[in-house]
Formats: structure tokens, sequence, C-alpha cells
């Protein structure tokens, strides 16, 4: 189990990579569209009621 010194550079390297994926992954506004993308039939609505 690393100790000290090692302890600390490896949570920062860990930081930095885990703040990297981040970027890396961004903001899909594509896929957020089609999330909240809700049809509902006007039709259906009705006769559910």
């Amino acid at each position: 189990m690393a100790r000290g010194q090692q302890k600390i550079q490896s949570q920062q390297k860990n930081a930095k990579k885990q703040a990297g994926q981040k970027k890396k992954q961004g903001h899909d506004q594509k896929a957020a569209a089609k999330a909240a993308l809700i049809y509902t039939c006007t039709v259906c609505r009705v006769n559910s009621r």
C-alpha cells in the first residue's frame, strides 16, 4: 500500500485522470434532447381519461 508522498501523488494523478474523462465525455446535446422528448398522442390522452 502506498504511503506518504506516493499516496499524495497517486491521488493527484487519479483526480487529474477523472477530470480528463469528464471533459472528454462532455455534453451530448442530441442525447439530452432525445431523453427530454416525450410525445403524447392527443387521441390516446383523450381516450385514457
